[in-house]
């Protein structure tokens, strides 16, 4: 069953430019749309690239075509046609859970079903697979207004800031327990601690797939300094070494807590999209709030003595 339906069943002329009038409808909203050919082929143009920079290796719907002779917009039976065709693709793009993580894709949807689907959501409850992709804007807006601290007035700098400066609230923290290594692959596993929920996530990840969100918060150009990813080792594997891998592990999880440590980055879309995945594909783990908070703290104590540690030789 679609969780959305698009119906286009009309078009405006304006300066001689046609303009398709979208309906796009699920069980709690509606909302009614008005875009041209172009503004949709701009879309499909994006989805097209968030599906290669993500890696999300989806089998997207074919756009429709531009007409080879003559031009769509002289002919009535020729606009129609094209109508159909965008309602077929546009339906077909709304209802891949992955791609309403964007924005791009998130702005065309219905408010209201944004707004009822964050409502259901049990408190303490972990992230429902069928709504978790709509929930994510509205709950990281909610949260993001409900942890940040005003900076003060007198705070005029203009340059870049590194860490946690304007008082921001944590909410994700991260740790690295163990490792295995599997085809002389490591990967790690990673515990992921939401501090507003009683579900904690546990998913594996490799060095490379860690680095490929880096390279998209490279891409951002936000105006924060994007702290460095451990370097890769010059010479030899780091699997040949237990040491090597141990060092790597500890980078990595102080790597995680530095960037979920800043307000622009926890807000930025790759950002949210890795924490949605995990949420999706993770194993959940309930845990009750005590231990949650121990957790939180466990992890902050690792992470400052981390801190604290001489720097190693080794280079990777």
């Amino acid at each position: 069953m679609l969780t959305y339906t698009v119906i286009i069943d009309d078009y405006q002329t304006i300066d001689d430019k046609v303009y398709y009038q979208i309906n796009i409808n699920c069980l709690e909203g509606h909302k009614k749309i008005s875009k041209r050919y172009s503004d949709l082929k701009a879309l499909n143009d994006k989805i097209i690239e968030k599906n290669s920079n993500f890696k999300l290796h989806l089998n997207l719907p074919q756009f429709p075509g531009r007409k080879i002779f003559g031009r769509t917009k002289n002919s009535v039976a020729g606009i129609k046609q094209r109508g159909k065709e965008l309602q077929k693709y546009l339906e077909e793009v709304l209802n891949i859970k992955q791609l309403q993580s964007f924005l791009s894709v998130k702005e065309l949807l219905p408010h209201q079903q944004l707004y009822q689907e964050t409502l259901q959501l049990p408190q303490g409850d972990e992230y429902d697979k069928e709504v978790c992709w709509l929930q994510m804007d509205e709950l990281k807006r909610s949260f993001l207004e409900r942890q940040e601290i005003k900076t003060p007035k007198n705070n005029k700098s203009k340059s870049k800031s590194s860490l946690n400066t304007t008082g921001y609230v944590q909410r994700y923290h991260f740790s690295i327990d163990d490792y295995e290594i599997q085809q002389d692959v490591v990967l790690y596993t990673i515990t992921l601690t939401d501090a507003k929920k009683t579900t904690n996530y546990q998913f594996t990840s490799r060095y490379s797939d860690l680095r490929e969100y880096h390279k998209l918060l490279k891409k951002e150009n936000l105006k924060v300094v994007l702290p460095d990813y451990p370097k890769r080792k010059i010479i030899s594997q780091t699997n040949e070494n237990p040491l090597f891998i141990q060092e790597r592990l500890e980078q990595l999880q102080k790597y995680l807590n530095d960037v979920f440590a800043i307000k622009e980055l926890v807000q930025s879309e790759p950002l949210q999209y890795f924490i949605t995945r995990i949420k999706l594909e993770g194993k959940p783990i309930r845990v009750g709030p005590v231990q949650q908070k121990q957790q939180i703290c466990t992890s902050s104590v690792l992470y400052e003595s981390q801190e604290n540690l001489p720097e190693r030789k080794s280079s990777f």
